[in-house]
């Protein structure tokens, strides 16, 4: 019948069992479902995983859509270098008492506290690209970037057990945040003072 569940004539909803014959104990469905430790993604967003770290995400490997190592992340000497899958240098970071950030054709060379400045209540951080404010802030489990005074969500970063996530809308890719919400991500997930 039209508008009707075929199967709710199946269940004895007093007794739990079943009307079909030969029929035992109602299951159990209790853990039946897929419970997924890796949050919902945004939708159609797409994810980069920040791996094999050696040891921390200053030394890690990119991987993007089709399992592909889209960046690399490689510090040595007091410097961080973000290269591209074919090498190419992206970003540079140089670890000093106050730390710098230049990315050729995204970011003139600048103090990291200046490129992502801390809000004075320090409850997120601002950045500028091409003249539009953007806003990192902590949500649950999660980094997430909106235009500032927006709570559209533009990209999220956020932990598993053996990666950093971080999943850009296609309106963020855009925008032309690729590069430097990777960048963010390392400076943001890194666990040394960017100020």
């Amino acid at each position: 019948m039209y508008g009707s569940n075929p199967f709710a004539n199946a269940w004895n909803a007093g007794s739990g069992q079943s009307t079909w014959e030969n029929s035992g104990p109602a299951p159990s469905v209790f853990g039946a479902l897929p419970y997924s430790s890796v949050p919902s993604s945004l939708p159609g967003a797409v994810t980069f995983k920040f791996t094999s770290f050696s040891p921390t995400i200053l030394n890690c490997k990119v991987i993007g859509p089709r399992n592909e190592t889209y960046f690399r992340v490689v510090t040595d000497a007091g410097y961080t270098v973000l290269k591209d899958a074919q090498g190419s240098n992206i970003a540079l970071l140089e670890w000093r008492d106050r730390p710098t950030v230049e990315a050729r054709g995204l970011v003139t060379k600048q103090l990291v506290g200046q490129w992502l400045r801390l809000s004075t209540d320090m409850s997120h951080r601002f950045m500028v690209h091409n003249g539009i404010g953007y806003s990192w802030r902590p949500h649950d489990r999660f980094l997430q970037l909106s235009i500032a005074g927006s709570y559209d969500v533009l990209a999220r970063v956020f932990k598993t057990y053996d990666a950093v996530v971080l999943e850009l809308t296609p309106y963020a890719i855009q925008l032309g945040l690729l590069e430097l919400g990777v960048l963010a991500t390392v400076l943001l997930q890194c666990g040394k003072s960017i100020d």
